[in-house]
């Protein structure tokens, strides 16, 4: 197959004057004459110059390559082509990452507005339009050098000192992330602190909802709106917090994966991320928790369970996938909790030994309790807190 027989892919811009297209459009003689192009610009090596009114500038879509050194050029160009009466095709390979930063940068330089509404306003005629992380920081370095970067720049060659860092690290994100179940349920301990990096890596990665769970330690993390995003927090002093979530997690999950979504879970705790994983796959699976983890361990060789691993779980199945906090085993275990880990022999020992029971035999303990205690605790848990994004 050769390019002429991929299928031409191309949209207008910008008043029927700039446009955005794929290889196979650029090579149409017959496109071209049907839409007026006079001039193309061709991001892409694949595509050689034929003569002035066809300026190639040979960059690969590589998160590492240096398109900001050409933006000026290209901007110019098209500049050139408009002052002249014509109207532009800017392509690259898939008209979706190289050719979209360009035209970016045109209207970044001409409408004096940032790279994120640049790239809003092409969406919007062209929906498809992604460009790599890479392109996008370089877009930002543009505005910082006032659309006029160069080798001797300082903002350029700040740029340039930190690009291989920035990128790898971004990169080693998308590798570290997990496919619990491929293409529908992920997992990650990190993500960008900067929106726009976080909505460059999702979109890399396919994502549409993503879960996120965290503690006032950690903030939530702030995401596009383009993604459906719910937030579970979890109070580091309240432990039974996680497994009183589990449920609204678990069904967060399975309506996304239901309407053909891709889900990301996030937690700074990688003990927690799992956790929920494996919550899922036991409430939609019907499995025990020891199968679940075998599911996890199969795409997380190094992940080590804890007991707190195994006691969530254990809860969680004991609870009918739906543990409360007027549940008679929760209502245990946040006894157990309280108490602690106690001298063999004394009552606070018994209650313990009694919830550990309770969890694999599903009764009712029935040690005595200090009551006063147990109502605190569940007071402090009826604190915690639900937030949907």
């Amino acid at each position: 197959m050769t390019w002429s027989d991929v299928p031409i892919s191309v949209d207008e811009i910008v008043d029927g004057k700039i446009y955005i297209g794929n290889l196979s459009a650029a090579l149409s003689l017959e496109w071209r004459s049907k839409l007026g192009i006079s001039h193309v610009l061709s991001v892409c090596p694949e595509y050689s110059s034929t003569g002035p009114k066809h300026l190639t500038i040979c960059v690969q879509d590589s998160e590492y390559e240096d398109l900001l050194i050409h933006l000026p050029q290209a901007c110019q160009f098209i500049q050139s082509a408009l002052d002249e009466g014509g109207k532009i095709l800017v392509h690259c390979v898939m008209g979706v990452s190289r050719s979209t930063t360009v035209v970016c940068a045109y209207l970044m330089a001409t409408r004096r507005c940032c790279a994120p509404a640049a790239i809003q306003f092409i969406r919007k005629h062209r929906a498809q339009v992604h460009p790599n992380y890479g392109f996008l920081k370089q877009l930002q370095c543009f505005a910082d050098c006032r659309y006029k970067p160069s080798c001797t720049h300082p903002e350029y060659i700040s740029w340039k000192r930190r690009q291989k860092r920035e990128v790898t690290r971004y990169l080693n994100m998308i590798s570290d992330t997990i496919p619990v179940i491929q293409d529908q349920l992920y997992f990650n301990t990190e993500l960008p602190s900067d929106p726009i990096a976080a909505d460059s890596l999702l979109l890399d990665m396919g994502m549409t909802h993503i879960l996120s769970l965290s503690s006032a330690q950690f903030a939530m993390p702030e995401l596009p709106s383009t993604f459906t995003h719910q937030h579970i927090d979890i109070p580091n002093q309240a432990r039974e917090a996680l497994l009183l979530e589990m449920p609204a997690a678990c069904k967060f999950i399975g309506d996304a994966i239901a309407s053909g979504g891709q889900v990301l879970v996030h937690c700074r705790v990688e003990l927690r991320a799992c956790i929920v994983v494996c919550a899922y796959l036991m409430s939609t699976r019907k499995i025990p928790p020891r199968q679940a983890f075998r599911v996890l361990e199969s795409v997380l060789p190094l992940f080590i369970p804890t007991s707190n691993f195994y006691r969530h779980l254990e809860l969680f199945a004991a609870c009918n996938y739906n543990p409360t906090l007027n549940h008679p085993l929760v209502q245990a275990w946040i006894v157990e909790l309280t108490f602690g880990h106690v001298s063999p022999g004394t009552t606070n020992a018994k209650a313990t030994s009694s919830s550990s029971s309770a969890v694999r035999n599903c009764t009712v303990p029935t040690a005595p309790y200090d009551m006063a205690t147990v109502n605190e605790a569940l007071a402090r848990i009826q604190t915690t807190s639900f937030v949907k994004v």
